[in-house]
């Protein structure tokens, strides 16, 4: 099978699923944002109280609902005032860091995976609904190349090119795209704790970039400290952008310019 020149058809679908899921971006980070206001408001509120008062985790909960060790033994999880704010400020804000982290990485990994089913039968108009289902599951299997399948498509088959005028290129984009699902592996699997495959991994990426472009690596952001993956409401607001400029209006430009 032999992949055709990019036609206007697999460049709007594949903008039309980057503009969706922008969209999901900005809809994940309204209501994270909600939920970082509500901790502000409780430590502010907590720290303002003069009293004793204490907070039960599990107190509300019915007794139906509850599980037999907090029946059987009455465990309960209970803070007292004066630990509530540091509470609200510490670990509920990188809880809520991390499941951002980890809810843009899926919603992207949707995304890429979207143009891939979209645009695979435009391209190779002979594929049956069987092969691309099994093209799609394989989306992130890595080639001889050091690139997924999703990537060495768009760019060998598709004809995606790098935007002009860019210093940055498809490698590196899905390089630093690459990172960030190392980062989240971590998350997800080792209480952000990366492992030595992952340093490893991430040092190789790091490095594939030129000398003066390589504080663009998510793998030598400050929120990467002695191999553990330590977020706040900042990197919220980083890895927003991040995601916007450095992969959905990058790859969005892309495919403009790829067909002209």
């Amino acid at each position: 099978m032999k992949g055709l020149f990019m036609t206007p058809e697999v460049q709007n679908a594949a903008i039309g699923c980057l503009e969706e899921g922008t969209q999901k971006i900005i809809n994940l980070y309204t209501y994270t944002a909600l939920l970082l206001n509500a901790c502000d408001v409780a430590a502010k509120g907590y720290e303002a109280r003069k009293d004793n008062f204490q907070l039960s985790t599990t107190m509300y909960i019915p007794d139906s609902l509850r599980l037999p060790v907090e029946v059987e033994r009455k465990v309960e999880v209970v803070f007292h005032r004066n630990d509530l704010p540091g509470a609200y400020r510490g670990e509920a804000l990188k809880k809520l860091a991390e499941d951002f982290m980890i809810r843009m990485v899926a919603v992207m990994d949707d995304v890429l995976e979207d143009i891939y089913e979209k645009t695979l039968p435009l391209v190779f108009p002979d594929l049956s609904e069987a092969d691309i289902a099994k093209k799609v599951r394989a989306s992130w299997c890595q080639d001889k190349n050091d690139h997924v399948n999703i990537f060495n498509f768009l760019v060998n088959d598709a004809g995606l090119k790098s935007p002009k005028g860019r210093r940055s290129t498809l490698d590196m984009v899905f390089d630093r795209y690459y990172e960030m699902r190392e980062i989240r592996h971590a998350l997800v699997h080792s209480a952000g704790i990366l492992s030595e495959k992952s340093k490893v991994r991430l040092n190789s990426l790091a490095e594939r970039l030129p000398k003066d472009l390589r504080t663009g690596s998510l793998a030598l952001k400050p929120f990467l400290t002695d191999g553990v993956v330590k977020l706040t409401g900042l990197e919220i607001l980083m890895l927003r952008h991040w995601a916007y400029t450095t992969i959905m209006d990058y790859l969005k430009n892309s495919f403009k310019e790829s067909g002209s």
